[in-house]
């Protein structure tokens, strides 16, 4: 995980909106990380953590619509503060009040 933090760093856009994802909660008995340790994980990087299961359904729409969410708010921020460069505003949606 620092590895990646360090490439997205590195070669991202600033201001990308990661997150942290643990998947096969549903897989308790062969869990490799605890959730404590990615969930501190997490915050020293200041992103969210979601545990997931495809399997059983577990959060997974949950973490994909938080990020759609996350990257629809920050886009309409820099078009009400016009920092999205030329023709920034044209067909952004607003995102709904939560």
């Amino acid at each position: 995980i620092q590895n990646w933090m360090k490439s997205i760093k590195e070669n991202a856009s600033a201001g990308v909106e990661r997150l942290l994802i643990g998947n096969k909660c549903d897989m308790e008995g062969k869990r490799k990380v605890q959730r404590d340790a990615a969930e501190k994980l997490a915050k020293e990087h200041g992103i969210r953590f979601f545990e997931t299961s495809a399997k059983s359904s577990v959060n997974v729409e949950e973490a994909f619509s938080t990020l759609a969410r996350d990257i629809l708010q920050k886009s309409s921020r820099k078009v009400v503060s016009g920092g999205g460069g030329a023709g920034a505003g044209g067909g952004v949606p607003r995102p709904a009040p939560p």
